[in-house]
C-alpha cells in the first residue's frame, strides 16, 4: 500500500489518496500548507509566502519553524518510508522554501488537460468526443475548490478554478446544442445558471435551447428576467451574444447554431463615469473582439443617500445611544474589521459617559432642579459624541461610494477582462475614461512613474516593479508584490482596496519566475 502512487485533489476539500484511500492530513493549518504547495506544484515556494497565505495578517512569531513542523508532518504522511529528517524527493527543501513534486497527480491539472484536449477535439470536428472529454473533466469536481480554506491566496485560486469550471460547462452546453440535445440540456442549464448566475454564456445557451424546442415565449421571458437581473446586480445590459439570440427569437428565425455566435465570452455593457454632457458614447475596440461597447452615462448607487441618512439618524435620534450601530453595519457590508473597532470605541465612550455622568452622578444633580457644572459637562460630552459619530458616519458613507464603484469594477473585470482594459479600469493615469472604477490601480498596466505618483510609493520601488513585470511576466494578485520581494506585506495591505491585476493582452515571451538558481 505504501508504494502506491499518490493522488492529490483540490477540486473540493483538499485530499490525498493512496490506492483510493484518503490519508489523514492532520490539523487544518497543515492542510493549508499542503494546499499552498499544491497550487504551485513543481515550483519552489518561499517560506514567507507560505506563512502569508496560511496565516494572513496574524502570522506566528516563529513562522518558519511552524511551517517546518507542518512540512515534517506532511512528509510522515506522504512519504513514510523515508527517515524523518531526510528531505526526500516528493516534498523537498529548497534554498528559501519548499517544493512539492506532484506532477501528473493533481486533479486540477487533469481538469485543465481535459479542457485542452476537448478544445483540440472540437477543432478537429469531433464534437461527441469533445463533449465526453469535458464531462469527464467536470466529473473531477467534488464541490467548491479548496473548500474550507480562507485567505486571499486561496480565494484567488478558488475564483480562477471556478471560472475555468464555468467555461467548461459553457463549452459543453454549446456542443450539446450542436448535437441536437436541446431537450436534455434545459434542466441541466437551469441548475448551472443557479450555480453561476453571472455567466452570460450559459444563459445564451438556455435561450437557444428553449427556442430550438419551440418554447419561444419562455425564451423571451427568460431574456427579460436576465436583463433585469444584470441591471439590478451589476448595472449591466446583456451582451452582444444574448442580444443577438434575442433578436433571432423575436424574428422567429430558424434556431441559430452555436457556431454562428462568437466563441469568446460576451460581456455586459457597463455604465460610463459621469461626463459634462450625459450622452451615450461608443468605445471602438479591436475588430476581433466584436462590436463597440455602448456606454450610457454612469449612475452612482442610490443607496448612498439612504446610508448617509442612516449614519446621521443613528446617533441623533437616539441621543448617542446608537452612535456605534452604523459602524457595525459598515464593517459587515464592506468586510472592514477596523469599522468594528470604531464601533467599539463609540460604544465604550457612551457606556463610560452614561455610568459616570448618569448612574454615579457624583454631584447629586439628578435630585436637584438646579443645572450644575456636572450637568453642563454631561450635555457637552453627549452632544460631542452625537455630532462626532454622526459626522464620522457621514464621511464613511460618502467614501463608500468609491468602495461600491470599485466592487462593481472588480466584478466587471472578473467577468470581462478584455473589455475592462478597453474602458480603462485600473488606469487613473488616462486623461479620459469611460468607466468610473473608484480609483483602482492596475499593477499590470501602469508605468513606474505613474504608479509612484498615484500610489504614493517611492519612485525607485515602482520602477523596479515595472522592470520586474516586463522581465518575469504579469502579476496575478497584489500579494505577488510580496512573494517577488517588491513590497512588504504592510504596504500591500494598505493599498489592497485599490489594487487590481488585470491579465494583459498578447505580449512577448517573458523570463520564468522564480528565476533559475
Amino acid at each position: 500500500m505504501i508504494g502506491t502512487a499518490l493522488r492529490f485533489e483540490i477540486l473540493g476539500e483538499v485530499r490525498v489518496l493512496r490506492g483510493g484511500v484518503a490519508l489523514p492530513l492532520g490539523p487544518a493549518k497543515q492542510q493549508a500548507v499542503l494546499a499552498v504547495l499544491l497550487l504551485q506544484a513543481g515550483r519552489p515556494v518561499p517560506t514567507h509566502q507560505i506563512v502569508d497565505a496560511v496565516w494572513g495578517d496574524d502570522p506566528p512569531e516563529n513562522g518558519a519553524n511552524v511551517v517546518q513542523k507542518y512540512v515534517a508532518g506532511l512528509r510522515r504522511v506522504l512519504d513514510p518510508e523515508r527517515a524523518p529528517r531526510t528531505p526526500g524527493e516528493l516534498l523537498a527543501l529548497t534554498g528559501s522554501g519548499y517544493v512539492l513534486r506532484a506532477e501528473g497527480a493533481v486533479d486540477a491539472d487533469d481538469f485543465q488537460a481535459a479542457l485542452t484536449r476537448a478544445e483540440a477535439e472540437q477543432a478537429a470536428g469531433s464534437a461527441a468526443e469533445a463533449s465526453a472529454t469535458l464531462r469527464a473533466g467536470l466529473a473531477l469536481w467534488r464541490g467548491e475548490a479548496l473548500a474550507g480554506l480562507t485567505g486571499p491566496v486561496f480565494d484567488a485560486a478558488r475564483t480562477r478554478l471556478a471560472d475555468a469550471r464555468a467555461t467548461a460547462w459553457e463549452r459543453w452546453a454549446e456542443l450539446g446544442l450542436a448535437q441536437g440535445r436541446a431537450d436534455a440540456l434545459i434542466p441541466e442549464l437551469a441548475r448551472l445558471i443557479e450555480e453561476f448566475p453571472l455567466r452570460e454564456g450559459l444563459r445564451v445557451q438556455q435561450m437557444l435551447a428553449l427556442h430550438r424546442v419551440g418554447r419561444q415565449a419562455e425564451a423571451l421571458a427568460f431574456y427579460q428576467n436576465t436583463r433585469e437581473f444584470f441591471l439590478d446586480e451589476v448595472g449591466a445590459e446583456p451582451g452582444e451574444r444574448m442580444r443577438a439570440a434575442h433578436l433571432t427569437i423575436l424574428r422567429n428565425d430558424a434556431p441559430i447554431s452555436p457556431a454562428v455566435i462568437p466563441a469568446q465570452r460576451s460581456e455586459p455593457t457597463y455604465r460610463a463615469a459621469p461626463t459634462p454632457v450625459p450622452m451615450p458614447v461608443s468605445i471602438p475596440i479591436h475588430p476581433a473582439a466584436g462590436p463597440p461597447i455602448h456606454l450610457p452615462p454612469a449612475r452612482r448607487s442610490n443607496n448612498i443617500a439612504l446610508e448617509i441618512i442612516f449614519a446621521l439618524a443613528a446617533p441623533l435620534l437616539t441621543c448617542s445611544v446608537a452612535s456605534w450601530v452604523y459602524f457595525v453595519y459598515a464593517g459587515i457590508r464592506r468586510r472592514q474589521w477596523w469599522q468594528f473597532v470604531v464601533a467599539a470605541v463609540y460604544f465604550v465612550l457612551f457606556a463610560v459617559g452614561f455610568v459616570v455622568l448618569v448612574l454615579i452622578d457624583p454631584s447629586g444633580s439628578l435630585d436637584s432642579d438646579e443645572v450644575t457644572t456636572s450637568d453642563n459637562i454631561g450635555m457637552l460630552f453627549f452632544g460631542s459624541l452625537v455630532l462626532g459619530s454622526a459626522l464620522h458616519g457621514v464621511i464613511v458613507a460618502v467614501r463608500s461610494d468609491g468602495f461600491q464603484l470599485r466592487e462593481q469594477a472588480r466584478q466587471f473585470a472578473a467577468f470581462a477582462p478584455d473589455r475592462a482594459r478597453e474602458v480603462g479600469i485600473g488606469r487613473p493615469d488616462l486623461p479620459m475614461r469611460m468607466f468610473d472604477d473608484g480609483g483602482l490601480i492596475d499593477l499590470n498596466q501602469l508605468s513606474g512613474p505613474d504608479l509612484a505618483r498615484i500610489a504614493r510609493l517611492p519612485l525607485a520601488q515602482c520602477l523596479e516593479i515595472e522592470r520586474h513585470r516586463q522581465t518575469y511576466g504579469p502579476f496575478y494578485r497584489p500579494e505577488d508584490l510580496v512573494s517577488r520581494g517588491l513590497a512588504d506585506a504592510r504596504t500591500v495591505r494598505k493599498l489592497a482596496a485599490r489594487l487590481i491585476c488585470l491579465p494583459p493582452g498578447p505580449a512577448p515571451a517573458m523570463a520564468a519566475w522564480p528565476p533559475p538558481r
